[in-house]
Order: structure tokens, then C-alpha cells, then sequence
């Protein structure tokens, strides 16, 4: 399958932030996948590999550190890059043990999100 568009995983339970992540990204040339929950978000990542992973930590069911997890130990996954995106308290310290990931706070700067989406994009590429 041959794919012109980078795609992107959104992981988020909340409606308005995950249209919003959902438009912002969509606006910007992306194709965009949407998962509501965890478990939505480990079905997506099953059927296809994205470019990268918006993914919130507070998930219902299966939590975003737990599909961070799995994204890091199945091998075809391991280096897709995440921008995590969190009210909580959460420090990128505390996330040193899933490799390279982004930090973005709750509420969302929407204007920074793009760059940071296209610099995490540019650095797998000169990874792989």
C-alpha cells in the first residue's frame, strides 16, 4: 500500500481536544486516525503502523502509559515517535524509560503543535 500522506494516531478521550488535535493536524497536510480510548488506540496501532502518536496519559480503560508501553516493546512500533499531551503532572523525566517522547501541557497551545509534530517526524526520519 502506498501512502502519500504522514499519519498520525490521535489518542484522547476528550471530544473537543481530539477534534481540535483532529482539524489542527488535518489542516496541515496529515492523515489523521482518532482513537477515543486505550483499547481503541492498541486496535489502530494493530491494523496500521502510524508515523507518529498524539496520545493523552488519562485514558479510560487502558491507560496512556500502558499503550506507551506496548508501543515501545512490539518491535515494528518501538520507534514511532509520541508527542504526549497531559494535564497531569507528568514530567519528561518520569517518561525517560519509553525512549524519545514529547511533552506538551494541557490546555493545548494549538499553534505549537504542528511544529513540534513536524520536528519529532524529521527526527525519526534521520533515526531510521
Amino acid at each position: 500500500m502506498i501512502r502519500l500522506l504522514e499519519t498520525i494516531l490521535v489518542v484522547e478521550d476528550h471530544d473537543d481536544s481530539r477534534r481540535m488535535l483532529e482539524d489542527v493536524l488535518t489542516l496541515a497536510g496529515f492523515r489523521v486516525v482518532a482513537a477515543h480510548n486505550g483499547a481503541e488506540a492498541l486496535r489502530a496501532l494493530g491494523q496500521e503502523p502510524p508515523d507518529l502518536v498524539v496520545l493523552d496519559l488519562v485514558l479510560p480503560w487502558i491507560s496512556g502509559i500502558e499503550v506507551l508501553s506496548t508501543i515501545r516493546e512490539t518491535p515494528h512500533l518501538a520507534a514511532v515517535p509520541v508527542l504526549i499531551v497531559t494535564a497531569t503532572r507528568t514530567s519528561e523525566y518520569e517518561l525517560r524509560n519509553f525512549g524519545p517522547v514529547a511533552l506538551m501541557r494541557k490546555p493545548l497551545n494549538v499553534e505549537a503543535i504542528v511544529p513540534i509534530v513536524h520536528r519529532l517526524l524529521s527526527q525519526s526520519y534521520q533515526r531510521s
